[in-house]
C-alpha cells in the first residue's frame, strides 16, 4: 500500500485532482480511500468523496501536524475497513511544515507499516504566476508566507488550473519556476479532465522508496500570524422552494454571496459549496481568482428542496464573515434556514511531533 501526502494552499484543486485520481485506479481494480483535514467540523471535500463513492475519513477540528494522533487512528481506521492499494492524505490549505510533523513521524513511529511515498504541492498556476512576477497578491504578507514555505518544501510542485492560463502565461510560469526553485520537480496539470493527472500519478508510481525530505526552517510565530489573519465559515443550511424548482435559488444565494464578498474587498482562499437537491446536485470551488463560468456546474434543476453544506476560507473578521453570510441570505429573498453553523479563527499551530 502506498500513502501519498497532498498540501497546497486553499482553492489550489487538490480536491478535484485526487477524485481523478481516484476514478483512475479504480477503473484500473485498485482500492483507493481518502482523508480529509480541516480547521472546521463540516467538510465539504468529504462529503464530496463520499459521493464519489471513495471510502473517506476525516481529521476535522485543526491541521494534521496538530492533530497527528487523530491522523494516525484514521490511517488505521481507513486500513482495517478496507484492504486498500492506495491512499491519499488531503492536508488543509493551511498547512505548512509537512516534513517535520507528519511525514518523519510517520516513518517514524510506523516503521512497520506503510510510510508516506510522496508529498505533492499543489499550487493554482495563476497565483503562483502572480508570486514569481512578485505582483501584487490576493493576501497579506503573513498569509503569503505560508504560501511560500508550501512551495519551498515540496517534494513535487503541481502547477494545477494551467487551462486557466494562455499559452504564452504557461511558458512563463514554467520559466519563473525553474528559476526560482532550481531542480525542484515540476509537473504542469489541469485536474479537470482525467487524463490531465496521468502525469501526476506515473510520477507518485514511480516512487519505490518513501520520499523523506529536508525539515523546512519555518518560523512558527509568523505562520500562525498567516493563519489567524484567515477565518473560517462553514454552515448546513436548508432551502425549500414550495412552487417551482429551488435551481433559481440557489443561483440567486451564491450570487449575493459572491457580491458580499466583493463589496468588502474580501481576500478569499476559497468558497465551496455542497449542493445536494431532490433530483441532482454539484460541487461549487471558488478560489481566490474564482472562474467567472461558474454557473455551468449548476445543474438546471435540482427539485424543490435543497440542502448545502458550505465551507468559507477568508481573510477577514470571523464575526464580519459570519454577518456577511446572514446578509446575503436575507438578500436573497429565499427562507434560508440554517441549521448549523461556526465561523472562528485557527489557534496557534502547535504540532504534537516535530523531528527534525
Amino acid at each position: 500500500m502506498k500513502l501519498h501526502l497532498v498540501g497546497g494552499f486553499l482553492g489550489s484543486g487538490k480536491t478535484t485532482a485526487i477524485t481523478q485520481a481516484c476514478k483512475r485506479f479504480l477503473r484500473t481494480g485498485q482500492k483507493v480511500g481518502v482523508i480529509t483535514n480541516d480547521q472546521g467540523k463540516y467538510l465539504v471535500d468529504t462529503a464530496f468523496f463520499r459521493l464519489e463513492d471513495v471510502p473517506a475519513v476525516e481529521v476535522a477540528g485543526g491541521c494534521f501536524c496538530c492533530h497527528y494522533v487523530d491522523l494516525d487512528q484514521k490511517l488505521s481506521e481507513l486500513m482495517r475497513s478496507v484492504r486498500l492499494d492506495v491512499i491519499f492524505a488531503e492536508a488543509v490549505g493551511s498547512c505548512a511544515d509537512l516534513v517535520a510533523t507528519v511525514l518523519k513521524p510517520l516513518a517514524q513511529f510506523r516503521a512497520a507499516e506503510p510510510t508516506p511515498a510522496s508529498l505533492s504541492v499543489f499550487t493554482d498556476a495563476r497565483l503562483l504566476l502572480h508570486f514569481l512576477r512578485k505582483d501584487a497578491m490576493p493576501f497579506s504578507d503573513e498569509v503569503v508566507y505560508i504560501f511560500e514555505k508550501q512551495m519551498e518544501e515540496a517534494g513535487l510542485v503541481v502547477i494545477n488550473k494551467i487551462d486557466l492560463l494562455s499559452p504564452g502565461a504557461i511558458e512563463e510560469v514554467q520559466h519563473l519556476f525553474t528559476q526560482t526553485y532550481p531542480g525542484k520537480k515540476v509537473i504542469m496539470q489541469n485536474s479537470l479532465v482525467e487524463d490531465g493527472v496521468q502525469a501526476w500519478l506515473d510520477w507518485l508510481d514511480s516512487q519505490s522508496e518513501p520520499w523523506i525530505g529536508a525539515a523546512l526552517d519555518i518560523d512558527y510565530l509568523r505562520y500562525g500570524e498567516g493563519e489567524a489573519k484567515l477565518a473560517w465559515y462553514d454552515a448546513q443550511v436548508h432551502l425549500v422552494v414550495p412552487d417551482g424548482d429551488a435551481s433559481v435559488a440557489v443561483k440567486t444565494l451564491i450570487e449575493m454571496v459572491l457580491e458580499e464578498l466583493k463589496a468588502c474587498n474580501a481576500r478569499m482562499g476559497h468558497l465551496k459549496w455542497m449542493i445536494e437537491g431532490e433530483s441532482a446536485g454539484a460541487k461549487l470551488s471558488f478560489p481566490a481568482l474564482p472562474d467567472p463560468a461558474w454557473e455551468q456546474n449548476l445543474p438546471a434543476r435540482i427539485g424543490r428542496q435543497v440542502r448545502m453544506l458550505i465551507n468559507a476560507r477568508v481573510e477577514m473578521s470571523a464575526d464580519e464573515m459570519r454577518a456577511l453570510f446572514w446578509r446575503a441570505f436575507k438578500r436573497s429573498g429565499w427562507a434560508v434556514q440554517v441549521e448549523e453553523e461556526a465561523a472562528f479563527h485557527p489557534g496557534q499551530p502547535q504540532p504534537t511531533h516535530r523531528l527534525v
